[in-house]
C-alpha cells in the first residue's frame, strides 16, 4: 500500500471513510470522540463523514452517551437494516442462495440440488434458477440489496470474474459468472474461492481478531486453504494461493480429479471417503453399507456414511480415522509454511464429523516445525453448514466497506 503522503486528496477521503465506518461497525453504538481516539482523525473529518454516512442511511443515531460536562454526546451505530448481500455459495452437491445483512444474520435461505437439473440444464441457469427463487420469496426491497457475492470451488482467474475448471465440477469450464451475474441483476458481483470466502467470513462475523494471520481448512467434498495475512486475503500470483488440497501427500497415491497423483484431496476429502468406501466393498471389506451399495451405487453419500460411522461400521470409522490423519499431515506442511496463528475447519466433512479436528491438531503439532505450533489455535468454524454463505457475504462487504466512497455512497 502506499504510504499516506503520497495519496491525492480522493484517496485519503476514501481512506478517511473506511476508517469510520468500519470503527462504527466494529464499536458502535460510538461517539464521535471515540472514533476520533481510535482513528487520529479530526472531529471535522469525523463529522463531514458521518454526515455523509448518515444521508445516505449508512448510520443512524443510537442514542446519546453520559455527558463529561457539556452536552451529551451522539452516539452512531451501523443500520443493519438497510444493507443486504445476495450469497452465492457453490458446492459440488449443490447450489444455495441467502439474503444476508451487514450483521451476518440470514434471512432468506434456497438452495437446489445439482441432481435436480436434467443434462440440458446449463450451469449458469442453475445459478440463475437459485437467485431468481430467492429474490422471488424475499420481502426485502430490491435497493436495498448492495451487491452480489459468490463462494466457489477454484480456480479463479486472475481478474475473479471466471470459474476456470474446478476438478470436481464436471461440465464447469470458463465460465465467467462475474459479468454475467452482473448485467442480469444489475448488481455488483464478486467472485472468490469458497475457502477464502470462509476464511474472510471468520473474520467479518466470528472470533478472528485484526491482523491475526489465519489459515483456513475447507474440508467439504473436495479440500481448499484460504490465508488471512494482515486482515486480508492473500491470494498469491494469478490468485492461486491456498490449493492445499494439491498439496502431494503420497507420491503413489490414488489418482486426483485434477489429474495427479496423491494429492491431499484424493485421500483426506469427502469424496475420497466415498470412494475408499466403495473400493473397499468391492474388494469384499465387511461394512454395514455393502447391501445398500451393490443395490444402488449413489445411494452412498456422505451423510450415510457418517450415520453408519456413527452407529460402529468398522470399515468406515478406519477410513475416517485415516482421513483425519491425512489431513492432519497435510496441515503440518502448511503450517511449516505458513506459521498461522490459527487454523480454522470448516466444511461438509468437518460438520459431519467434527472429531477431525481434534485428530488433525494431534498429528500437527507432534509433527510440525515450527517451535510456535503448540501455540497454534485449532478450532471449528462457528458458521457450520452456513460457512459458505457467510463467506459469499463477507467479500461484498469487504469491497463497501474499504471503498464507501465508490460503492456504499453510490447504491
Amino acid at each position: 500500500m502506499k504510504s499516506l503522503e503520497h495519496w491525492n486528496t480522493e484517496q485519503v477521503k476514501q481512506h478517511n471513510r473506511s476508517l469510520v465506518l468500519k470503527m462504527i461497525y466494529k464499536n458502535g453504538p460510538i461517539s464521535k470522540a471515540d472514533i476520533s481516539k481510535n482513528t487520529n482523525l479530526t472531529f471535522a473529518t469525523i463529522g463531514n463523514i458521518t454526515a455523509e454516512l448518515l444521508k445516505i442511511k449508512a448510520l443512524k443515531v443510537a442514542g446519546y452517551g453520559e455527558s463529561n460536562g457539556g452536552r451529551k454526546p451522539v452516539l452512531y451505530e451501523f443500520n443493519w437494516e438497510n444493507y443486504y448481500v445476495i450469497a452465492l455459495d457453490i458446492g459440488v452437491t449443490k447450489v444455495s442462495a441467502g439474503l444476508v445483512n451487514f450483521k451476518g444474520v440470514i434471512y432468506e435461505r434456497y438452495s437446489i440440488s445439482m441432481t435436480d437439473f436434467n443434462y440440458q440444464t446449463t450451469f449458469i441457469e442453475k445459478v440463475y434458477k437459485v437467485i431468481d427463487q430467492l429474490l422471488s420469496e424475499t420481502k426485502i426491497e430490491i435497493s436495498k440489496i448492495a451487491g452480489i457475492g459468490v463462494s466457489a470451488p477454484g480456480p479463479i482467474d486472475e481478474d475473479g470474474s471466471q470459474i476456470l475448471s474446478p476438478p470436481n465440477l464436471q461440465g464447469v469450464e470458463n465460465v465467467n459468472l462475474k459479468d454475467q451475474l452482473q448485467q442480469r441483476y444489475n448488481l455488483i458481483t464478486i467472485l472468490e474461492k469458497d475457502a477464502n470466502a470462509a476464511a474472510l467470513a471468520e473474520q467479518w462475523f466470528g472470533e478472528v481478531n485484526k491482523n491475526e494471520n489465519i489459515l483456513y481448512i475447507f474440508a467439504d467434498q473436495g479440500i481448499g486453504g484460504g490465508m488471512i495475512v494482515d486482515s486480508r486475503t492473500y491470494r498469491g500470483f494469478k490468485n492461486g494461493a491456498g490449493e492445499i488440497g494439491h498439496i502431494s501427500i503420497d507420491p503413489d497415491g490414488p489418482r486426483c480429479n485434477c489429474g495427479n497423483f496423491g494429492c491431499l484431496e484424493a485421500v483426506a476429502s469427502g469424496l475420497s471417503i466415498i470412494t475408499r468406501i466403495k473400493k473397499e466393498i468391492r474388494r469384499g471389506g465387511r461394512s454395514s453399507l455393502t447391501d445398500l451399495y451393490l443395490n444402488d451405487e449413489d445411494a452412498l453419500t456422505l451423510e450415510t456414511i457418517m450415520e453408519h460411522g456413527e452407529n460402529g461400521d468398522e470399515l468406515v470409522l478406519k477410513i475416517l480415522e485415516e482421513t483425519g490423519r491425512y489431513l492432519g499431515i497435510g496441515v503440518t506442511n502448511a503450517i511449516n509454511f505458513f506459521a498461522p496463528k490459527m487454523v480454522i475447519f470448516g466444511g461438509q466433512l468437518v460438520e459431519l464429523y467434527p472429531e477431525i479436528v481434534q485428530i488433525s491438531e494431534n498429528i500437527a503439532k507432534s509433527r510440525a516445525f515450527s517451535t510456535s505450533a503448540k501455540d497454534i489455535k485449532f478450532v471449528k468454524s462457528s458458521f457450520g453448514e452456513c460457512s459458505g454463505l457467510m463467506g459469499a457475504a463477507s467479500i461484498i462487504q469487504q469491497l463497501l466497506f474499504d471503498s464507501p466512497g465508490n460503492t456504499l455512497i453510490k447504491l
